[in-house]
């Protein structure tokens, strides 16, 4: 099972995510959900997921520079990159 993290400043979105997904089906468990992008970075540590689906613009952190502090964690990690900018 892989394990997915969401990252995404706006709740509802979040949320809207998990909701869509039959992460079941595609053998994945959404294991976190940070608000931000240093909540995501703690959460890659802690967490150590297969896949973040994040957000561009975020406070903290904005989704690319997570990205790269991300991948100096673990450079494993693959991302989905979401935006309504």
């Amino acid at each position: 099972m892989l394990k997915v993290v969401i990252a995404d400043d706006e709740e509802r979105i979040c949320r809207l995510i998990v909701k869509l997904v039959d992460w079941d089906a595609l053998e994945m468990k959404v294991v976190g959900i940070a608000n931000n992008g240093i909540e995501a970075i703690e959460l890659v540590k802690t967490l150590i997921p297969d896949i973040v689906i994040t957000d561009i613009r975020m406070p903290g952190y904005d989704g690319l520079d997570m990205i790269m502090k991300a991948k100096e964690i673990n450079e494993q990690i693959e991302f989905i990159i979401i935006s309504g900018y």
